[in-house]
């Protein structure tokens, strides 16, 4: 693939022109990249107990939905979300957060490893040395989002 760049002065707006021949994975990604403002946030906000925390979104391992609640787990500590979880799903996409089952969203840059298991479910070991099951349902999503695509 070519790639250009004009410089432009700071009068002028921004434009990025994509000549593609059919929309893929890679090129909805790079749209979501270019059309993602600075100014939207890159934390959420949790609650533990009645105190609030600015949450990095890179340092959150996952979400999970738990009894209608949702939850974001970082490093240590389990922060409640007052986001729904298909609504934090549509958000952190271009975060790299994939849903890995009905109730749960994987930031895939915190897996350290995964392999198989014989009910066609994955099992992922994270970079916190915590194990969480990927459920075969959303396992060709995973693939996709680290670039392996359908038929490993």
């Amino acid at each position: 693939m070519k790639v250009s760049v004009e410089l432009i002065s700071i009068d002028e707006e921004e434009e990025a022109q994509l000549k593609i021949h059919a929309i893929s994975d890679n090129v909805t990604k790079a749209m979501q990249l270019l059309t993602f403002s600075d100014k939207e946030p890159r934390h959420l906000l949790g609650k533990i107990e009645e105190k609030y925390y600015k949450l990095n979104i890179d340092d959150i391992f996952y979400i999970e939905s738990v009894d209608r609640k949702v939850f974001a787990y970082s490093r240590k500590q389990a922060f409640e979300l007052s986001e729904k979880l298909y609504v934090l799903e549509n958000q952190l996409n271009v975060f790299n957060f994939v849903r890995i089952t009905k109730s749960m969203l994987l930031n895939v840059d915190k897996i350290y490893s995964f392999y198989p298991k014989l009910s066609g479910n994955l099992e992922a070991h994270l970079i916190n040395n915590e194990k969480i099951m990927i459920s075969r349902r959303y396992v060709s999503g995973l693939k996709r989002k680290l670039g392996m695509g359908d038929n490993e």
